[in-house]
């Protein structure tokens, strides 16, 4: 009957373990996550920002062409 109590306490451990496993991995995921869209992000801001040029040299264009 001695070992019940020990395989008890044994068995909450490595579950405790899993979780601890369970919790780091999904905030190392979180993580991943995270630099992903503040890539993204700034992807996205270049992106407007190329195009907002784009649209600006492209009316500059318009203007000295009709001005000739």
């Amino acid at each position: 009957m001695k070992s019940l109590p020990t395989l008890i306490v044994a068995t909450s451990l490595l579950a405790a373990c899993g979780l601890a496993d369970t919790t780091t991995a999904a905030a190392v995921a979180a993580k991943s996550k995270a630099a992903e869209l503040e890539q993204a992000k700034a992807t996205q801001q270049k992106v407007l920002s190329d195009i907002e040029k784009a649209q600006q040299q492209s009316e500059q264009r318009l203007k000295e062409a009709e001005s000739k």
